[in-house]
């Protein structure tokens, strides 16, 4: 993570989730790539460059996954 301002950038190499709870719905957001704080409301950006504002009592929490490593063989398990 880049914290810069009122900014947080997440790498690239990391995956990252958002958990939001509005009116009784809880809503995940994935692949989460940027975090701009505000004094009543969070703007959240993901990969697909949607972005989407909600106010700080609606986010449950944050997943941050560690480093993401390339794999050599399928991860399916169907092998040759």
């Amino acid at each position: 993570m880049k914290p810069t301002g009122h900014t947080i950038a997440i790498r690239d190499d990391r995956e990252a989730s958002c958990f939001i709870e509005t009116k009784g719905e809880l809503m995940t957001l994935s692949r989460v790539t940027k975090l701009e704080l505000r004094d009543s409301f969070i703007s959240i950006t993901t990969a697909k460059d949607e972005r989407f504002v909600f106010a700080y009592e609606d986010v449950l929490g944050f997943k941050l996954g560690g480093v993401s490593e390339k794999r050599d063989r399928p991860t399916a398990g169907f092998g040759r």
